[in-house]
């Protein structure tokens, strides 16, 4: 199972996640989770997953990270 690649995000999607950090209100505890599942190296699915966080959710596709997604959007991809 691949692994998140945080330190090889391309540009204009490490911006993009920025930017939905600030347009979906996620707040420093939100941050928190999210650095501490990502500091765990996490294993995720070859194609489309989400993990659901309560207040937020990441979906992404294979090792990239795709959007983060307010508490009220569905998901989709295979839940880790």
């Amino acid at each position: 199972m691949p692994h998140i690649d945080w330190k090889h995000l391309p540009r204009n999607l490490r911006e993009h996640i920025y930017d939905r950090l600030r347009t979906r209100d996620i707040t420093e505890d939100d941050m928190v989770k999210l650095m501490d599942w990502t500091s765990t190296n996490p294993e995720v699915q070859a194609g489309a997953w989400c993990k659901d966080f309560g207040t937020f959710k990441l979906v992404g596709h294979g090792v990239l990270p795709g959007t983060l997604l307010a508490e009220d959007q569905p998901c989709f991809g295979a839940k880790i």
